[in-house]
């Protein structure tokens, strides 16, 4: 496996945007090709949730690769000695990060299109999944109209998280309301009236994560 990666590197920068190079260890593979060039040194914040690769297990295999998640672009980047590697995004669907922390890549409907994302997996059962979609976007820079004002640097900003719910393989975007429950599991009003009499849920992790666990039970 290092052996491959090795000469993998090597010829990287012969390889075009558009060229696709697999990497297959086990039950893993990883699907990639070479990241567009963004010069965005002049631009504050960041597009990453956390700046840091981390090793993880892709598609449920048993080899680490150093990954990071690019939130501006959703995108998996994967760090080849010097190279930065874009992961294609529907042959690279599962990462296991090693402080416990999973992505999953799913699609499903959203303003009347249909989208493919990465998102945060909080819980998993048999029943349902909790998922949280994390994202960055881009303010523009300005330029000051006049003397009295100075120029605005352009900057990433970290938007706020946006809660899902997956149940009989759909996934629905979740506020975290009852009535809005109710719709997506038919049939359970009375267990889920009495969860949420007992519980006061909002759309925070913590009580996505005890939701989640409840929804393990009906």
């Amino acid at each position: 496996m290092k052996k491959a990666i090795f000469i993998l590197s090597i010829g990287i920068l012969s390889i075009t945007a558009d060229a696709q190079v697999n990497i297959s260890e086990g039950a893993g593979m990883l699907s990639f090709r070479k990241s567009p060039e963004f010069n965005d040194a002049n631009t504050a914040g960041s597009k990453y949730i956390s700046e840091a690769y981390q090793n993880a297990k892709v598609n449920k295999g048993d080899q680490n690769f150093l990954i990071r998640y690019n939130a501006y672009r959703d995108m998996m980047e994967y760090k080849n000695g010097a190279d930065v590697l874009e992961l294609i995004k529907e042959k690279n669907t599962h990462f296991e990060f090693q402080d416990g922390t999973v992505y999953e890549l799913f699609s499903y409907n959203l303003n009347n299109s249909t989208v493919d994302r990465y998102h945060k997996v909080l819980v998993e059962n048999k029943n349902a999944k909790i998922l949280k979609f994390e994202s960055v976007k881009l303010l523009p820079g300005k330029q000051a109209s006049n003397s009295y004002e100075s120029d605005t640097q352009a900057s990433y900003k970290l938007n706020s998280g946006v809660y899902f719910l997956t149940y009989n393989n759909q996934t629905f975007e979740f506020d975290g309301k009852q009535k809005n429950l109710e719709k997506i599991i038919p049939g359970k009003t009375d267990a889920i009236k009495t969860f949420y009499k007992q519980n006061k849920i909002k759309e925070n992790d913590t009580d996505m994560i005890k939701l989640g666990n409840f929804l393990a039970t009906i």
